[in-house]
């Protein structure tokens, strides 16, 4: 439990309905036992199948047993639970991430049996990656600049641990021990929750970024996050849809309580700009109030048929970044996460000083346009950009066509364009602009195909396609149009800085030049 706990009773939600009994003072601990009586109750599913069935269905009741264990080690108080006993327990009361730090700490690095991680995108995918024998992370897949550790099992170095370790908020282990050997084995679970042993055999990134799920620190950055609208200090907050979503059905996005009609399809507008909806809560509204509205109003799309449809809250669409008592928090798709002071420095100053800015000169997009409409501007007016906007190209092996880009210039650059009003999931846009780079460095046909269309608009082979590319031969420049004028390291939320950061490295090892530029909307 958290260490301003420190009785029994200010754990758990309602204390006096429970049953309480002492330990044995044999065992030498300092604790109690809360339990409560058996509720019998048959499945809710019983009466379906009494229903469908000829026969009687015979099925015993269940009994849903409860109990915990409260004892005090070191200073804090441990829980063991039992049966459903976590339910006895205030969540405001445990200690976050106890179980990961502690298996991160004892578990072999060489022996690990599945990892629960979250992919940092624009939004956040959570997966769990299972192997059929021990094995070193290195296995799983895991990008340690962008990945969070949610979960960790495997085998502990020192088998004193026990044979089988799982450690997410609870620590769950398999140990087989006599009674008299309880109060040892928590005095070594704790003590390895204290050790930072993990920095040191491979899992120091795991401090990069941190879920915040402690629901009172949550409820204090959602007030931060209340209070930048309340007073309209919105540079470091972007609105973004949490999913994925089919962009090209879609002909425009409106917001619910800002006194707009939903179903009226002229108030609805390709740019997500929260402009509009900021300016329509009174500063005079207390935060709790302006808190319980972001999470009432809604998000509309209208698709091509004119029909509106709810994508999620405000509140989930939100992407926030903010610093709090010295820490840099980043709120995205309903979750907060702590982001290590020396990781978030690491990724602006990356942005900031690694990231050129093209030396293209592209027009500014006009409000009505869309991406798409813009390219074709763009390539209509100026004799050196060639279209390849929706030009799709088989790739060698693969299961589908790609765009190479939306417009290849005369002097090789392999422009990317993308609203980032319309489509807030710019890592979709750096992923394209690294898949068309390593295709076109392993895949000839690709590069014949490229050469064939832009040989069209130019008259003239601007490529051998026969031969790899030479390094710093072509540049991949990611034009992002915005109505907002500001650097790079303020237009985009942090997350999206992180796979820019990510993509730039990969490009840059492909012997790829890279660059951005930013096109003003106006």
């Amino acid at each position: 439990m958290k260490d301003h706990v420190q009785e029994f009773k200010d754990c758990l939600k309602t204390p006096n309905s429970l049953s309480l009994s002492k330990l044995k003072s044999q065992y030498g601990l300092d604790g109690e036992i809360y339990y409560c009586g058996s509720n019998k109750r048959f499945p809710r599913w019983k009466p379906y199948l009494d229903e469908l069935s000829n026969e009687p269905i015979n099925i015993s009741e269940n009994a849903s047993n409860k109990a915990v264990v409260l004892i005090h080690i070191q200073n804090r108080i441990m829980a063991m639970v039992f049966g459903y006993g976590r339910s006895f327990l205030r969540e405001e009361c445990l200690e976050r991430n106890f179980g990961l730090k502690v298996a991160l700490n004892i578990i072999n690095p060489n022996k690990m049996r599945s990892i629960n991680a979250a992919t940092i995108e624009d939004m956040v995918v959570t997966t769990q990656r299972q192997a059929s024998y021990s094995t070193t992370q290195d296995e799983f897949g895991l990008n340690v600049t962008n990945d969070i550790m949610k979960g960790l099992t495997g085998e502990p170095d020192d088998p004193v641990y026990g044979k089988h370790i799982s450690g997410k908020d609870p620590l769950v282990v398999s140990v087989l021990m006599e009674g008299t050997e309880l109060k040892e084995k928590l005095r070594l679970y704790y003590d390895a929750y204290k050790d930072e042993r993990y920095k040191k055999i491979g899992f120091q990134w795991v401090d990069n970024v941190a879920e915040v799920r402690d629901s009172a620190q949550s409820k204090v950055l959602d007030s931060e996050l209340a209070n930048a609208i309340k007073t309209r200090q919105i540079d470091h907050l972007h609105i973004a849809p949490p999913e994925t979503t089919d962009w090209d059905r879609i002909i425009g996005f409106c917001y619910s309580g800002i006194g707009k009609e939903i179903n009226d399809g002229e108030n609805y507008n390709l740019d997500l700009d929260l402009t509009e909806y900021v300016e329509k809560i009174k500063p005079e509204k207390n935060v709790e109030k302006v808190c319980q509205k972001i999470r009432r109003d809604k998000l509309y799309a209208m698709n091509s048929e004119g029909v509106p449809f709810a994508i999620c809250s405000i509140y989930a669409a939100l992407v926030f970044q903010t610093e709090y008592e010295g820490k840099n928090y980043i709120f995205c798709s309903g979750t907060w996460y702590c982001v290590e002071t020396s990781f978030f420095e690491q990724v602006n100053n990356f942005i900031r000083t690694k990231i050129p800015m093209s030396n293209i000169t592209l027009p500014d997009c006009p409000l009505e346009k869309d991406e798409g409409a813009y390219n074709e501007m763009v390539a209509e007016g100026n004799a050196d950009f060639c279209l390849m906007d929706k030009k799709l190209i088989f790739v060698e092996n693969g299961p589908k066509q790609i765009e190479a880009c939306d417009l290849f210039t005369r002097d090789k650059k392999m422009i990317h364009v993308k609203n980032k009003g319309h489509s807030a999931q710019l890592s979709h846009l750096f992923s394209q602009g690294k898949v068309s780079a390593k295709c076109f460095v392993s895949d000839v046909e690709f590069r014949r195909k490229v050469s064939d269309i832009i040989a069209c608009k130019f008259d003239a082979k601007i490529f051998d396609y026969t031969k790899k590319p030479r390094s710093n031969e072509f540049e991949i420049v990611y034009a992002i149009i915005d109505t907002k004028d500001s650097p790079i390291e303020m237009k985009l939320p942090f997350f999206s800085k992180v796979n820019l950061m990510i993509t730039a490295q990969e490009l840059y090892r492909m012997h790829f030049k890279f660059s951005v530029y930013l096109v003003q909307k106006r």
